[in-house]
């Protein structure tokens, strides 16, 4: 039978804009300003531990395609996409 007394945490994963503002509300920040570099810590990301990873649209979708395909399937941890955040004077046409 599994302890039910292991704390789950969340993880906010991405930019640090991103990841500072989730991490207010107590939220583990892991920053990963570019999505090719989530390889090095798909370990961390995925250790029983966890329940939720938080993620940018934006940024989920410029994930690796092999991982970004294990995190849509992902039962535990759940990936939760928030919509993207545009910084101050970024032109969100020119994406």
């Amino acid at each position: 039978m599994k302890n039910l007394a292991i704390e789950l945490e969340v993880i906010v994963l991405g930019r640090e804009i991103f990841t500072d503002l989730w991490r207010l509300f107590g939220f583990k920040a892991v920053i990963c300003e570019d999505p090719n570099n989530v390889y090095a810590i798909w370990k961390e990301l995925i250790s029983e531990n966890v329940a939720a990873i938080i993620v940018e649209d934006d940024w989920f979708s410029e994930m690796p395609l092999r991982l970004r395909l294990l995190a849509e399937r992902s039962v535990t941890p759940a990936w939760v996409q928030f919509p993207t955040l545009s910084l101050e004077g970024e032109d969100i046409v020119a994406k």
